[in-house]
């Protein structure tokens, strides 16, 4: 009979958890949900504030680009040539600068600098390039894909603005 007791005793202290390995195991997987959880997030929201810039950058040279025509009578640049932020025009100094950087003309009492995409690389850049009559200025967007579908524009790749949406393939 005391065997059979000391056996059900020993039973009942192994078996189960005690608080403190309970709060452990929590605590450790909470750690790790968390840093699950940044990892993830981090990841998705990076692409959204490129695009975010993006659109206001190009916003931005939208405006400077109609109060240059409302006051000279003309688009910036040479008609028919497509700029891109990631090249800088033969004669032009620095890239940012908005005294002729990346388009070949005098922004500066337009814009204290030129706008460059984040990345600026050959796949996401700006883009702008005028006629006579019209101008389109674009970039490829990363993740708000909605919104290049829907600027009017005749690539569904690209967020475009201006009066004439077709002047960059």
């Amino acid at each position: 009979m005391p065997y059979k007791t000391h056996f059900k005793n020993c039973l009942f202290l192994s078996s189960g958890l005690t608080l403190i390995e309970l709060v452990i195991v929590v605590a450790l997987i909470s750690i790790m949900t968390g840093i699950s959880y940044s990892l993830i997030s981090s990841s998705v929201t990076k692409p959204e504030a490129r695009d975010n810039r993006r659109m206001s950058d190009i916003s931005n040279l939208d405006r400077a680009i109609n109060e240059y025509r409302l006051d000279r009578g003309a688009y910036p640049g040479e008609a028919g040539v497509i700029y891109g932020s990631n090249t800088l025009p033969v004669g032009s100094t620095a890239i940012y600068n908005a005294n002729m950087g990346w388009i070949k003309a005098d922004l500066a009492e337009y814009l204290a600098k030129s706008p460059i995409d984040p990345t600026n690389d050959v796949s996401y850049h700006y883009e702008y390039t005028h006629n006579v009559s019209g101008y389109e200025i674009s970039s490829r967007l990363e993740s708000l894909f909605d919104d290049s579908n829907s600027d009017g524009g005749n690539n569904s790749e690209k967020y475009e603005l201006g009066n004439n949406l077709s002047l960059i393939p």
